[in-house]
């Protein structure tokens, strides 16, 4: 008697990611992610000596997450992404590359699964841009206990540049060239922003200037504050900065890289007050973050 050969299930999307030493947010990222409809984590951790390796093993373990090592390196950002796009641009139908200090966060009723379907509808859409909202430390000088979206409330305005930045969602038999913030998708593929329209790419020295029609970049000419944003932690507080990020090196630019006072002061961007806990979608995050705890054992 010969059984049926089942097709392989095909993800709707995926969240890659490579992570060096973020054993303390891991878990928030993850139960956000899952209750904005997200549930394929692909992560590549980089050698950390935190415990962030030992948590990730026990996510894997429980079928949480998809888990990969690679050495520190150059450019260890790109090779990651790019193994992960090799390895499952035919099980996903959609992905993107974000940070462990960054969160896709939508506005309204509907989850980000819902607005990024809806944006990719149109079968002439290869790519999607989404323009940070960066976060400043609040004023906090040392870690505190909660969540990072409790504890930092306060936001950079639009008038600030780095908003310009965006992370992407692509279809990723469509990428032809990946890189930490955008790609380049193969020709006839619409690449737009959150509001459905075609995005304008630019370079960022001091001033925002549009690049030629058809380029793209990490900044985008202007920016769409609709339907999704990324939430960017690049601080949280002053120690966390010091302790955790300043001397961690870079995962383009090499383990050597220190990050300035000056990178300190271009982050720390607390313009407007702009918390995360009055989303209503806050709840069901709590409700998936008891149950990552209670499936790992740490409840």
């Amino acid at each position: 008697m010969f059984g049926f050969l089942r097709k392989k299930a095909i993800a709707p999307i995926a969240i890659g990611a490579i992570f060096r030493n973020e054993k303390d947010y891991i878990l928030e990222w993850i139960a956000w992610h899952q209750s904005q409809g997200i549930d394929k984590f692909i992560i590549y951790d980089n050698e950390s000596d935190d415990g962030t390796f030992q948590l990730l093993e026990l996510l894997q373990k429980h079928a949480v997450i998809d888990l990969y090592s690679i050495e520190r390196q150059d450019k260890v950002q790109i090779i990651a992404y790019e193994k992960i796009l090799s390895q499952y641009k035919n099980d996903v139908e959609l992905m993107t590359f974000i940070d462990a200090d960054e969160f896709l966060v939508p506005y309204g009723e509907l989850r980000v699964i819902d607005h990024i379907n809806d944006l990719f509808s149109d079968k002439s859409v290869g790519g999607l841009a989404l323009n940070w909202r960066n976060y400043g430390t609040s004023g906090h000088l040392n870690q505190l206990d909660g969540f990072v979206i409790d504890r930092f409330t306060q936001a950079a305005s639009d008038q600030r540049l780095r908003n310009h930045y965006i992370k992407s969602v692509y279809r990723p038999k469509l990428v032809k060239d990946i890189y930490p913030h955008r790609a380049v998708l193969e020709n006839r593929y619409r690449y737009i922003n959150s509001s459905g329209d075609n995005a304008v790419f630019a370079t960022y020295d001091r001033c925002i200037k549009p690049i030629p029609s058809g380029a793209t970049s990490g900044v985008t000419d202007t920016i769409c504050d609709m339907r999704i944003r990324v939430h960017h932690y690049a601080l949280k507080s002053h120690e966390e900065f010091t302790k955790k990020k300043k001397y961690r090196g870079s995962s383009m630019f090499g383990a050597g890289l220190v990050k300035s006072d000056g990178y300190f002061k271009e982050f720390d961007l607390n313009d407007i007050e702009l918390p995360v806990n009055n989303n209503l979608h806050y709840s069901l995050f709590r409700e998936k973050y008891a149950r990552l705890l209670n499936l790992i054992g740490l409840k």
